[in-house]
């Protein structure tokens, strides 16, 4: 992902375009249409609680999900019905298939809505319980 806050910054105390590209791993197209749109709002500071995510939502606005069109998915909600029995994720992409439908909107593929639920996993370090007897079923990779 790009670095949006650490752009701001270095371009905010000075620095080029040339040198924030090499420091920042992104060319110089990339850097220059984030500054460019940085101006465009009038910034000339970043606030404390400006993240990556926040900054790309305000500086690109087009490229979040719902303005693309798709449908949101509550991730909280699909973690807590993976702690049922007998449910799996291909059952509840299928319902958020059927939602998003309903909702006259476009649904993540199968894989997509797989990463999305790994990355909110992920982020909040979630965890699934598996419930048997210690030394009842020997698990082998």
């Amino acid at each position: 992902m790009i670095q949006y806050r650490k752009v701001l910054e270095l371009y905010f105390n000075g620095s080029s375009q040339r040198t924030i590209s090499t420091m920042g791993g992104s060319s110089r197209n990339t850097i220059k249409s984030i500054i460019d749109r940085a101006e465009v709002l009038g910034w000339t500071e970043l606030k404390k609680e400006m993240t990556d995510y926040s900054l790309e939502e305000m500086l690109f606005p087009e490229k979040t999900p719902t303005v693309k069109g798709y449908f949101n998915e509550d991730w909280e909600y699909i973690h807590k019905e993976l702690l049922k029995k007998n449910m799996t994720l291909k059952l509840l992409h299928t319902e958020y298939e059927q939602r998003a439908r309903t909702a006259h909107k476009i649904p993540y593929a199968y894989r997509t809505y797989c990463e999305h639920y790994g990355t909110y996993a992920a982020k909040h370090k979630l965890t699934m319980p598996v419930k048997r007897k210690p030394g009842e079923i020997m698990e082998v990779d």
